[in-house]
């Protein structure tokens, strides 16, 4: 039965099912759904295997599902915490000109304390059964307390991305099996300078990100480009925003997150293939990145010390 609605527990739609029994969350693909596919990132020829994260313009769970959330403790005192904006002012240069300069400040402003929720990071596959009906799916989970809250949430995403969902709880082992490949990577055309030729679409990137914090992108990207990157590679579906520059000669990509106030991560780069691969939680992951470079005031110089020729000869 596909329900066609937003739920506040998947629990109800599950009671059929015994205790930890597993389940998929997805819909046959039909034209209506087909056509809702490549917008989100899909190739239209829909080869079992694909995978993506959805865009956080789907809506709420989405956004969850792919950029996590905060737990904001209302009940307690409330705390100092900083944002970064840009700070433009005008000085003298002789006695006549005047030269505009601008630099990242961080700005104290009071909120209540909170606790961050990392992203659920449930990707969208494409599924193929034995009798050759493609499907959209999502999970697996199983019928317990422990998953009913990410499960709840990803079918709010599929509502929010198809318009509804089902609960896929027999022959599971039916699916033909089909290698992983997931799509959340446009690799720019490098050129005789990646840098230079991957700016027209760094700029959309800014562009679409709140007014707020477009300086503050711009200015961390360009001082990431500024340290000469072998590729750049820019993010699709839930990594929308979000920037790979992949530097061969110290053998490490930097991963810029589009929001203000969070954080740039460090992967050691054993190759572009395996990093592409790798899902959100496993970036975000402390054991994957070799450096996590907060969005404060100190992130330049942090910036020049891993990106250092001297990190390359030790």
């Amino acid at each position: 039965m596909q329900v066609n609605r937003k739920t506040r527990n998947i629990t109800k739609y599950i009671k059929h099912l015994q205790p930890h029994e597993p389940y998929m969350l997805g819909l046959a693909i039909q034209h209506d759904i087909e056509a809702r596919l490549k917008p989100l990132g899909f190739e239209a020829s829909l080869i079992p295997g694909q995978r993506i994260l959805a865009s956080t313009r789907k809506g709420a769970a989405s956004r969850r599902n792919a950029e996590g959330f905060d737990i904001i403790h209302r009940d307690q005192p409330m705390e100092t915490a900083y944002r970064q904006a840009v700070w433009t002012w005008k000085q003298f240069v002789g006695r006549n000109d005047v030269e505009e300069k601008s630099k990242v400040v961080d700005v104290p402003y009071k909120r209540y304390p909170r606790t961050r929720v990392q992203p659920y990071s449930v990707e969208i596959e494409i599924k193929i059964r034995e009798d050759g009906q493609k499907y959209v799916v999502a999970g697996s989970f199983t019928n317990d307390e422990a998953s009913v809250v990410i499960a709840t949430n990803t079918a709010n995403m599929l509502y929010e991305v198809f318009g509804g969902f089902e609960i896929l709880d027999k022959n599971l082992t039916s699916w033909v099996k089909a290698p992983i490949h997931r799509l959340h990577w446009q690799l720019l055309p490098p050129g005789r300078n990646p840098w230079d030729s991957a700016i027209p679409a760094l700029e959309k990137v800014v562009e679409r990100a709140p007014k707020g914090n477009q300086g503050v992108l711009r200015a961390r990207l360009s001082a990431v480009g500024a340290k000469e990157p072998d590729f750049v590679a820019i993010g699709a579906g839930g990594f929308e925003g979000y920037v790979v520059f992949g530097f061969d000669r110290l053998k490490q990509c930097v991963l810029e997150c589009p929001q203000v106030n969070n954080a740039t991560y460090v992967l050691p780069m054993e190759s572009w293939e395996r990093i592409a691969q790798m899902t959100k939680a496993e970036i975000l992951n402390s054991g994957a990145h070799t450096a996590r470079l907060v969005h404060n005031r100190g992130w330049f110089n942090e910036l020049d010390s891993v990106l250092s020729d001297d990190q390359k000869s030790a």
